[in-house]
């Protein structure tokens, strides 16, 4: 079932770069690329086994993802609710509206008051040394 979270990374990521052994290629081909090697490791039935991974994940993402929101139609597979409070689930921001469609805002998250110390989880740049200008006297 690795070739199944493969095909959702592609599908969601699809212009990104990723490795495969020694090549580089677009994410789309990434579950291709492991079935063709599923088919040279492992012979036809290796294939088969993992291809039903694709077809799982691509069953799934239609079903829970394309369908509901082009072709109208409802979810029919519900992630439970505790799965998403644990992993804190997408919130719908927008809505559409008979003007338009509007966007809630994002949540603001607490800012605290700077006392001028940092250390070296707090910015990248913070351990780099003293600084120092270029340039000029």
């Amino acid at each position: 079932m690795i070739l199944a979270l493969a095909y959702t990374y592609s599908q969601d990521n699809r212009r990104k770069k990723v490795n495969f052994f020694i090549v580089q290629l677009e994410a789309k081909w990434l579950p291709w690329a492991m079935l063709l090697a599923a088919l040279v490791l492992g012979g036809p039935y290796a294939m088969m086994y993992q291809g039903t991974g694709i077809i799982a994940a691509h069953l799934y993402d239609f079903l829970t993802r394309l369908y509901p929101i082009f072709g109208g139609g409802r979810n029919y597979i519900q992630t439970p609710k505790i799965i998403t409070r644990w992993f804190g689930g997408e919130v719908e921001r927008a809505q559409s509206k008979g003007f338009g469609t509007s966007f809630a805002p994002q949540a603001q998250q607490a800012t605290r008051p700077s006392n001028g110390f940092s250390t070296a989880f707090s910015s990248p740049w913070s351990s780099r040394g003293q600084g120092r200008r270029l340039g000029g006297d």
